[in-house]
């Protein structure tokens, strides 16, 4: 390993898994590319990655998994010659102040605009296809890696690998990320439970199935996404709103940018308060007549109904991770 960087790390093992002391570190603690499942999964998910750290992993790798070693060194020269200067690391890190808290940067670097770095590559099968967007678990691998180190910036560095085995992009792409102190506090914080429920013996917290507790945790991460994806998309309407109302005409306005297109167009509806101005008589006949609908399809629904089943899954009210 070639050392590029002057901050002063914590060594665990100089080899994170190819030693029996790398390997025994990663089982006691937690590493960085376990972060995100951890702070997420339910019962039945944690359980699974601790017997594993308890007994030993069976999963020795797949295709894939085996190819994206292989790329790791060439990803980390390219890096070097066209991003910034880094070298590939093997070297098992842990945190000064949270001895349980590891991570195996693919690289680590240095350059006088971002300072000491951390890599990450990836080489993502065909399905990736054009996407330039981050995974979730591999912004918080990134952000683990950089609360073990200390650093202020990642470099997130990808391929996209055909069904033939060959890069389908020119070049490979990159993208730097920079910490996240929130979403680090976050993540520990989550980790902690898991470290604090292994050292109590992993009990049993309820008394639901583990994969009823794991489709839970499933059910409170996929709201979170939707709520955060409504509020992202709520933001961006509020701008792309004003601007066609800006550039429409009497018909409305359309619009093409690169991943959306826009549309606005213009029609009447029922202006009920101008009714009831114009007309209060027929308008308070109006409403007679739909008071009456109401009351007769409540009356009929006492005589005429059906089972009706209503399931609420309400996250609990913990910071979100």
């Amino acid at each position: 390993m070639t050392t590029v960087t002057t901050q002063l790390l914590r060594i665990i093992a100089e080899d994170s898994l190819g030693t029996v002391e790398g390997r025994a570190a990663r089982d006691a603690g937690v590493t960085a590319s376990e972060a995100h499942t951890i702070a997420h999964a339910g019962r039945g998910a944690q359980l699974r990655i601790l017997t594993d750290k308890l007994n030993g992993s069976s999963f020795t790798g797949n295709q894939h998994t085996r190819r994206g070693h292989e790329r790791e060194d060439f990803l980390i020269d390219w890096a070097s010659e066209n991003v910034a200067p880094c070298a590939t690391n093997i070297a098992l890190l842990g945190h000064w102040e949270i001895p349980w808290l590891l991570a195996t940067p693919d690289g680590l670097g240095f350059d006088k605009e971002h300072g000491e770095f951390g890599v990450e590559v990836k080489s993502h099968d065909h399905k990736w296809g054009d996407r330039d967007d981050i995974p979730a678990e591999h912004y918080d691998q990134m952000q683990v890696g950089m609360a073990v180190t200390g650093y202020r910036s990642w470099l997130y560095v990808w391929e996209v690998m055909g069904e033939d085995g060959t890069p389908t992009l020119d070049d490979p792409r990159y993208v730097w990320v920079p910490r996240d102190d929130d979403r680090i506090a976050v993540l520990i914080a989550e980790l902690q439970k898991f470290m604090d429920w292994r050292d109590a013996g992993a009990p049993a917290t309820d008394d639901l199935p583990a994969d009823i507790d794991d489709a839970l945790a499933d059910f409170a991460r996929a709201r979170a996404m939707k709520n955060a994806a409504a509020a992202a998309e709520s933001a961006a309407d509020k701008i792309i709103r004003a601007y066609a109302l800006a550039e429409a005409d009497d018909t409305g306005a359309k619009g093409a940018g690169t991943r959306a297109t826009f549309a606005l167009s213009k029609s009447t509806e029922l202006d009920e308060a101008a009714w009831a101005d114009a007309e209060p008589e027929s308008y308070a006949e109006m409403v007679q007549l739909r008071t009456r609908v109401k009351a007769g399809e409540a009356a009929a629904a006492v005589l005429y109904n059906k089972p009706k089943v209503r399931l609420t899954i309400t996250p609990t009210k913990a910071k979100a991770s």
